[in-house]
Parts: C-alpha cells; structure tokens; sequence
C-alpha cells in the first residue's frame, strides 16, 4: 500500500520530512501546503506536487492518507483537528502542543474519531540509540537501574532558529529543543510513576530582553520499576549529547555527536589491570563505533537508496516506520504516552522556572 502524503507548513523543519516522503517507497508526496504562497510554489516546483495556501482546500481537493504538520507550535492543534475531522492521520513536529491541557484535548479529539496522530521524536532511532534499545530488549543489561540524559550546547532562548514563534515560549529557542531529552529519557528510563515522583529545577544564566525565565534546566523522576532517571539540559555551552543506562549487569553510554556506544561489563576500579580493560575495551568500543558508521556511509555513498539512506537519517527512520505502521494497522513507533510524558515533564520545568 502506498501511502499520498502532505506536507503543511514550507519552513525550516518542513525539509527533512518532504525528502523522507518523496524518497520513501511507501509513500507518495502529492502535496504542499504554506500561507506563504512564494514558499509552497518554490516547495512545488522542487518535487513537482501541488501547492497550496489553504489546508481546508488541500484536504477537500486531495486523496490524502497521511499527513505531516510542520509548522509554529501554536498552530499545530487547530491544524491537527482539520485534518483529523477528514479521518486522516497525522504526524506533528514537537514541541507537539503549547501545554499539555492543548495535548490532552487533542488526543481526546482523535480518540473520539478513531484517527491515529503522533508526534516526531527521530533521536529515539538515531543508529546509537538503535543498539541501545536492541541490547535492553535482549536483557544484556539486565534491570535497568539508572538512566542519565546530558544534553548541552543547546540553542541560546533569543537565537532564532526555528523562527519568532519559539520567543513566546517561556525558555525561547532552548525550550524548542528540550522534548529531544525528554522524549529519550522517557523510552530509554520509561514513564514516571506519577505527576508526584517528578522533581525540577532551573537556573537563568544571562539576562534577555524578551524576558524568558530559564535556560538552563534539569529534571528526574523515579519509574514504576523503581529506576531513576535524570536529565540535565544546557544551553550555549559546548554540545555533547550523552545517554547513559546503568543496568544490573553492564551499563552502555551512547554518544549521539560520533554515534557510538560504549559498555562497561565489570568494575573497572577492583584492580590496575580492571582499569586497564576498562580503558582498552572503551577505546575498542570507540573504534569499533567508527569503524561501523564509516561503513554505512560508504554504503550510502555508493548506494543512496532508501533503505542505506534511512540507516543513517533517524528522521527516515521514524517516517519509514510510521509509514509501515499505518499500512499494516500495527502501533506506531513512539507510543502516544511518550509524548504525553514529555509534555508532563516539559510543563515541570516550566513551573520550577516560574517559581524561581
């Protein structure tokens, strides 16, 4: 089944997400949709579809089974309704509601239709993060005890990147980019066990003139199963992006800047020699990662068909998932509660910063 796809909204996000369905073998990009009517004609002629400058006249005039909304946070729900109240499910790009009452209203909309929407967390399906997750499924970690998220370097609140729309957020620009730890810390740790067992601080490191409230921050939670999961995000300083799962039997840091994964399977401060095949096994580890990911670039670099291509691109990753998914009727690949989750512990922050 090949799946006619749409894009709304022309933009800086828009790109990746039109590339993806007009590469993908299982869907086929039929259209386009801005209020900048220069922007969607320039997106047409690009991939030869239809341009248009109403979603309403989009979604009457098109044979539609999917699509994907790119556009202002602000928007995404009046938006996401419309294109719901057609039967048609939709993917939005995150922050994928203002609030969490706006995502909670949401899914009782589609709930209510029968109409599937998800949100994009592509950094669950980065390469690194793939082995991650195949080595907990198989229980080489044993129980997971810990999971520590490190984001820095993220965008300062007043550097417009996305556009103007993200300065009417409390954190700016940064606050656009948090879901990305949250959302990894939630499918690697799982869920909090209530509103309750989440904690929050934050920290404003410079003055802005638009006023926003934070741009540093931090938040942890204790799971269900008893594991503690925190994550620390920081804004301007210089860029690592860390995943660290502590688990019974090995602990594995993923290291999404190189894409590699490095393990440690016994205590490394028992003996000198431990600390040698601690230092050894790492280096191994690195080399290794490299090595790996040299390999598949030069797959795509002879082959830049879509199943190297979506090896090395998470956001291909996610769409061909989803788009799979919605042939076969199976569940989505970022579970509707990942996002709800992540907006729960978004709207933690936002508070402790408020309160500070």
């Amino acid at each position: 089944m090949t799946l006619n796809a749409a894009v709304v909204g022309a933009g800086v996000v828009s790109g990746t997400h039109l590339s993806a369905l007009d590469r993908n073998p299982q869907t086929n990009l039929v259209a386009i949709c801005d209020i900048d009517e220069g922007r969607a004609t320039d997106v047409a002629t690009k991939y030869d579809i239809t341009a248009y400058t109403d979603i309403d006249e989009m979604l009457e005039s098109e044979e539609l089974d999917w699509v994907h909304i790119c556009t202002s946070v602000q928007s995404h729900v009046a938006l996401a309704k419309k294109v719901i109240d057609k039967g048609i499910p939709v993917q939005i790009e995150k922050p994928i509601t203002t609030t969490l009452d706006e995502f909670l209203e949401l899914q009782a909309y589609a709930d209510e239709r029968g109409v599937r929407f998800s949100e994009v967390h592509q950094h669950v399906f980065d390469p690194a993060m793939r082995t991650v997750t195949r080595q907990m499924k198989r229980g080489d970690l044993g129980r997971v005890r810990s999971v520590e998220v490190i984001f820095t370097g993220l965008t300062e609140p007043d550097l417009e990147q996305r556009g103007a729309w993200t300065f009417e957020l409390d954190g700016g620009e940064f606050e656009e980019g948090l879901p990305h730890p949250l959302y990894l810390a939630l499918a690697t740790g799982g869920y909090p066990e209530d509103e309750d067992a989440i904690s929050a601080v934050t920290s404003l490191a410079y003055e802005y003139e638009q006023g926003f409230t934070y741009d540093n921050a931090a938040v942890q939670y204790r799971t269900n199963g008893g594991c503690l999961v925190s994550v620390k995000m920081i804004s301007g300083a210089i860029p690592q992006r860390l995943v660290v799962v502590h688990g019974e039997k090995r602990s594995l840091m993923a290291d999404l800047v190189s894409q590699t994964v490095m393990k440690v399977s016994h205590d490394p401060t028992s003996t000198s020699l431990s600390k040698v095949r601690y230092n050894v096994e790492r280096s191994a580890d690195l080399i290794g990662g490299v090595v790996g990911n040299a390999s598949t670039v030069l797959k795509v670099k002879y082959d830049d068909g879509w199943e190297n291509v979506k090896q090395t691109n998470p956001h291909f990753y996610q769409i061909d998932l989803e788009a799979k998914a919605l042939a076969s009727g199976r569940p989505m690949p970022v579970p509707i509660e990942e996002s709800m989750w992540t907006m729960v512990l978004l709207e933690a922050i936002r508070d402790a910063a408020r309160q500070d």
